[in-house]
């Protein structure tokens, strides 16, 4: 059976490159990392050639950047950045929609988790102290559905 995932998506120094030119780590005595730092490559691969709706779209703007910039993943941070900006110009929903596979990626990221002060594992089954509400609450809001 052969791999559907897109060549694109395996080329993990040209995807680390891009993640952290869209995530760049955050300046000195900050824990924030950069998102090509902490090995989301493959995860976001996955959810991009996963996306039936926009991926193709998102594998068509990176293979353009890519061939545009042979030597990106080489190029210096600052470098980078211009290139990212005009892929946005030329095909904004194609980046929105990559920012948004990287932005799930990386938040959910146990480095990530534990730079913001949340502890490193999903909600759940843990979940988090709701406050309790008021019942009468839930019997105003079923009369304003009637």
């Amino acid at each position: 059976m052969s791999d559907p995932t897109p060549p694109l998506l395996h080329d993990a120094a040209f995807l680390s490159a891009l993640l952290d030119a869209l995530i760049p780590a955050a300046g000195r005595g900050t824990p924030m990392p950069g998102a090509g730092a902490i090995g989301i490559e493959s995860a976001v691969a996955e959810t991009i050639a996963a996306d039936a709706q926009a991926g193709p779209a998102i594998v068509a703007a990176l293979e353009a950047l890519r061939e545009r910039t042979p030597g990106f993943a080489s190029l210096a941070a600052a470098e980078r950045a211009p290139l990212i900006e005009a892929l946005a110009a030329l095909d904004p929903a194609s980046v929105r929609a990559l920012l948004r596979h990287v932005y799930l990626a990386y938040y959910q990221h146990p480095t990530v988790l534990a730079a913001l002060g949340e502890p490193p594992r999903p909600p759940f089954p843990e979940g988090f102290d709701i406050e309790p509400t008021d019942p009468r609450l839930l019997t105003a809001l079923g009369r304003r559905r009637n």
